[in-house]
């Protein structure tokens, strides 16, 4: 029988071979069936017997397994016959393995021995040999693990705290910074003059009270150089760039992110100090209401998380730092309409004022569906108020406070927006599987038909409005739609309403069908359906009030305190709805903040 050679088989994890043979995990050991072990075991061919012994890698060549050893009916008849024997050769090369591996071990330790008396010997001479083998090795060495050259390596790309900034500049700002606080009475500064920190530090205007407040000025009531020096020094050694720096100046120690009643020192800052605002000044009880509003608008748009905490990452992608600096160039805040136009305000406070008919500050599933004249489904409201959008700790099972209103406001009425399109996907996705089913998409469109059958408009069958809602998403997969798709999608304020706004669904129905691509083709800056909703209503709101061309020229009546016999009136009528405020010139306030119904000073906001 002619035997063929295979090369040497290193075991290295638990495997099975052979007749079921569990081999040890031992790195490096080589495992022999053949007539005859390089490792000094020899067995006759005609026994059929193979090595069976494991090693410690010393042999070149093994034999593979002869033929008629595989076969059943020899295994079968030398089973008992060869059990001993091959226990007794396994157990004898194990032996034979272990003294020549020792003597191996050994004899290289005598190497480095000798080698280490030779260096002692000839410290300043190294032999030719030596100086080879070294240069052969690093050689070796390189080629195995190539270093790139420095032009081709990659600089360091991720900075979360913002790219680091040369040590220069931050010198040369603290020496603008000492030159204000030198030309100041007394080496102090105090928060009416923090303009001229703000200009040498080189940061917006509105940083005032930050960096006042951080400084130890809420504290003393005016900061020093030695102060603000420290907390500088402090903020630019971790904090690079204006993201970061924020967050570190508004957060409370120890934290990376910012919640709601960190910003309210912010927001009433710019309350008090805007000439935009100073309509408010002799109406402080305004003041509460407009700093949630401006709160809960900006969480809307910054906070992509849902998470209830502004971080680093989610500040440096929104508009909100940019926003804040061009408060200080613009006059009139109404022209700032992102999160602090107070004609905003108005409309939202109005909305929420004309429901809130018991003036406890929340609104329950009656009062919201006489928004829009009943617009949204009933199915709809249900999930809002069954907690699938609804944030902050301290809920009220059947109740939304006012934060929860000014997001569902903006959520309604401006659908493309992103946190719109996530707060709608929420409150469709009925079973929460991250997905909208044809199942959820007919639950809604069920209640749209009841309605359309009711005023006497023939409804367009499921099978075929479903068409069209696919052929308007385009979803990737056709059995379900993803928010993916609707974020895709740039007609998805379309794709809600047809399932649970059927005021707006029959507008889009009656619209020119070429209207919608002529609106995605314009050019110019686009006006988002938000601040188109509000400067309608807000102009429906100012009719309302007589139509005064100048809003300035309005004569306030003192009908928000009322008399005695008014408070008589009110407690039989259970407080009838007052009349909200006015934008610009005085709003009529209340004189005493405590009989102030709406004053959110001390009141839980829901965050």
């Amino acid at each position: 029988m002619q035997i063929s050679y295979a090369p040497l088989q290193y075991v290295c994890t638990r495997i099975t071979i052979y007749r079921n043979c569990r081999i040890d995990l031992r790195l490096c050991r080589t495992i022999h069936y053949g007539s005859q072990c390089a490792a000094g075991r020899y067995l006759p061919p005609d026994t059929a017997e193979p090595c069976g012994a494991i090693h410690y890698g010393f042999c070149s060549a093994v034999t593979s397994l002869p033929l008629h050893y595989v076969s059943s009916n020899n295994v079968s008849s030398n089973n008992a016959r060869n059990k001993a024997q091959r226990r007794e050769a396994v157990l004898e090369a194990d032996e034979i393995d272990y003294i020549v591996f020792k003597e191996q071990k050994e004899k290289e330790r005598e190497i480095k021995e000798q080698e280490k008396d030779q260096k002692k010997t000839q410290p300043h001479s190294q032999p030719a040999q030596s100086q080879s083998h070294q240069t052969q090795s690093l050689q070796h060495s390189q080629q195995r693990h190539p270093r790139l050259p420095q032009s081709s390596r990659v600089p360091k790309f991720y900075f979360p705290m913002g790219p680091p900034v040369a040590r220069e500049e931050n010198d040369a700002m603290l020496q603008r910074v000492a030159e204000v606080f030198s030309a100041a009475e007394g080496a102090k500064i105090y928060k009416h003059q923090m303009e001229m920190v703000t200009k040498a530090c080189d940061v917006p205007f509105y940083w005032k009270s930050l960096i006042f407040n951080s400084a130890g000025g809420d504290k003393y009531g005016f900061i020093t150089l030695q102060s603000f020096t420290v907390l500088w020094k402090k903020l630019t050694a971790n904090c690079h760039d204006d993201a970061a720096r924020f967050v570190s100046l508004l957060a409370k120690p120890g934290c990376f992110y910012l919640t709601t009643e960190e910003f309210v020192p912010l927001i009433q800052d710019v309350v008090d100090t805007h000439p935009g605002l100073t309509f408010l000044q002799d109406a402080p009880e305004f003041h509460s209401r407009y700093v949630h509003t401006v709160i809960a608008r900006i969480f809307y748009c910054v906070n992509r998380s849902w998470s209830g905490r502004i971080t680093v990452h989610e500040l440096r992608r929104s508009s909100f730092l940019q926003v804040l600096s061009i408060l200080e160039d613009e006059e009139d805040i109404n022209q700032v309409t992102e999160y602090f136009s107070y004609e905003h305000f108005y409309v939202i406070y109005c909305k929420f004022w004309e429901l809130d008919k018991d003036h406890d500050l929340y609104i329950n599933k009656e009062d919201l569906a006489r928004h829009n004249d009943h617009a949204i489904s009933t199915r709809m409201i249900d999930r809002i108020f069954s907690g699938a959008v609804t944030r902050g700790k301290n809920i009220m099972e059947g109740k939304m406070n006012y934060t929860d209103f000014v997001w569902f406001l903006l959520a309604e009425e401006d659908k493309r927006q992103p946190t719109s399109i996530e707060y709608w996907f929420r409150c469709m996705d009925l079973d929460g599987d991250g997905v909208l089913s044809m199942y959820e998409l007919e639950y809604f469109y069920e209640e749209q038909v009841q309605k359309m059958e009711a005023i006497g408009i023939e409804p367009l069958p499921f099978e075929d409005c479903l068409c069209q809602m696919l052929d308007l998403v385009k979803p990737r997969d056709t059995t379900k739609i993803t928010l993916g798709d609707l974020k895709a999608c740039k007609l998805t304020h379309i794709f809600f309403d047809t399932f649970f706004n059927l005021e707006k669904y029959l507008d889009h129905e009656q619209r020119d069908p070429f209207a919608n691509a002529r609106d995605l083709d314009s050019e110019g800056p686009e006006v988002s359906d938000w601040d188109r909703y509000a400067a309608e209503e807000y102009e429906i709101l100012v009719a309302e009030e007589g139509g005064v061309e100048n809003p300035d020229d309005i004569q306030y009546e003192d009908d928000f305190e009322p008399d005695e016999d008014e408070l008589v009136a009110l407690e039989a009528e259970k407080l009838q709805l007052l009349d909200p405020p006015i934008k610009k010139g005085k709003p009529a306030g209340v004189s005493d903040i405590e009989d102030d119904l709406y004053d959110f000073t001390n009141e839980d906001l829901g965050y």
